[in-house]
């Protein structure tokens, strides 16, 4: 890892719920697998990123700019896997439709497997392929509900294994029924 840096990041609330408790809950937890330090600021208040608590303090409502920054020695991959969750509402689903759910966690594997500066294989049976790669992912039969190996090498694999592992683990929070569990989402 490289010595510690700052990085800070702007984005729009865009969930029509806010800054609610599914989404405070994802952003700490994926905050937490960084070693830098986290500040979310909205609407002037600005609190550690690393806690459900502070950050449901902040009450941050659809439409509010959100100013993330990261201090330490992963702070540009840890700003840009939480601006890439905040992008995409915090994986809080609005279309609920199966049939988009394997396109859509294809699509944030790759996206946050280029956040990181190592080589990320993603293994699915026999099969690894580059997981930054949205059409080599693909080809290689991952579905909505997928949990994909990782071979990872480079100065951040650490925290790469981490995020990847961990919403790999979560299917990209896919909600349960949209898979056929049937608990309910919150």
């Amino acid at each position: 890892m490289a010595e510690p840096q700052n990085h800070t990041v702007k984005v729009r609330i865009g969930n029509e719920l806010g800054f609610h408790v599914r989404p405070v809950q994802r952003f700490a937890e994926l905050a937490r697998l960084f070693q830098s330090e986290v500040e979310v600021e909205i609407n002037g208040r600005r609190v550690p990123g690393k806690s459900v608590m502070n950050l449901m303090s902040l009450g941050g409502r659809h439409g509010d700019e959100m100013t993330i920054t990261a201090c330490g020695p992963d702070a540009r991959q840890c700003a840009s896997v939480l601006r890439f969750l905040a992008e995409q509402d915090f994986f809080v689903e609005d279309n609920l439709e199966v049939e988009s759910c394997t396109e859509r966690h294809i699509d944030r594997l790759a996206a946050l497997a280029s956040c990181f500066d190592s080589d990320i294989r993603a293994k699915v049976d026999s099969v690894e392929v580059d997981a930054k790669q949205r059409e080599a992912l693909m080809e290689v039969g991952l579905a909505a509900t997928s949990r994909p190996r990782f071979e990872i090498a480079g100065e951040d694999a650490e925290q790469a294994r981490a995020v990847l592992e961990n919403l790999a683990g979560h299917c990209f929070y896919i909600e349960d029924e949209m898979v056929g569990k049937g608990r309910k989402s919150g």
